[in-house]
């Protein structure tokens, strides 16, 4: 299928590792130029995705959490025509493991990163009259993940957000949406079991075979299968796509 988006430029956040850069290599195959946002390695992988699959791409090395390095990333990269919206997540814990700091540093990396890029990058979208905004959430958004209280919370107001800027602009051309990962084999999920594992007692292998007994597919996601559900709300195809969040769990939450 033609996604209809080679030659547009995306700015990928989280471009390095898991979700972030699976997605970064699905848009790279569509012929989609990109700008690589991460904390580090970013124009490594912005070389490698050039190599093999001769898109322009650059590398950037930034803080997403901190709004100077928004501001200056927004002068380096100019104009994009799709934003994803992609950190790491915030740190474990439950309400006495977490401090006044930790609550603060959750809405920086995971909210006001969100509300800096899209206040950095949507203006040339509206004048063009297109652009694709998707956010990375969680299925934390639908039922909260034991010992992710900052995530349950926090994620919850980026899909406020997203929701919020679907109907402001709905007949603008851009749309809004967000992706709801399931478990995914990333490093941060691989971390968590771990942790999991410890705390429990438990092989790590245990953790994974009991969270992926509870999903319908009886597995964990690739980070490929998540990004080629990004791809698609990128796409031309889903045009009349907007203000949706698009679980892509394997059936783990049992709600419609």
């Amino acid at each position: 299928m033609d996604l209809g988006i080679k030659g547009k430029r995306a700015l990928i956040g989280g471009g390095t590792r898991g979700i972030g850069r699976a997605v970064a290599k699905a848009l790279a195959i569509e012929g989609v130029n990109l700008e690589i946002v991460a904390r580090h390695n970013s124009e490594d992988v912005a070389k490698d995705l050039v190599n093999k699959y001769g898109i322009e791409a650059r590398g950037h090395n930034v803080d997403l959490s901190k709004a100077a390095d928004v501001e200056s990333l927004k002068e380096k990269v100019g104009d994009v025509d799709m934003l994803f919206i992609n950190t790491g997540g915030p740190k474990p814990g439950e309400i006495e493991d977490l401090k006044d700091e930790d609550w603060l540093s959750a809405c920086e990396l995971t909210l006001m990163s969100a509300v800096r890029l899209i206040n950095a990058f949507l203006d040339p979208m509206l004048r063009k009259g297109w652009g694709r905004v998707v956010a990375s959430t969680s299925i934390s958004v639908f039922e909260p993940i034991p010992r992710l209280l900052l995530s349950n919370s926090i994620r919850m107001s980026v899909e406020g957000l997203m929701k919020s800027l679907s109907v402001e602009h709905a007949s603008d051309g851009v749309t809004f949406n967000c992706v709801a990962p399931g478990y995914t084999l990333t490093e941060r999920v691989k971390q968590l079991f771990e942790d999991t594992a410890k705390a429990r007692g438990i092989s790590f292998e245990e953790v994974e075979k009991s969270i992926a007994e509870k999903t319908d597919v009886k597995r964990l996601a690739q980070p490929e299968e998540v990004a080629n559900a990004v791809a698609f709300l990128f796409s031309e195809k889903a045009s009349y796509i907007t203000g949706v969040t698009l679980r892509v769990d394997g059936g783990y939450v049992k709600s419609m």
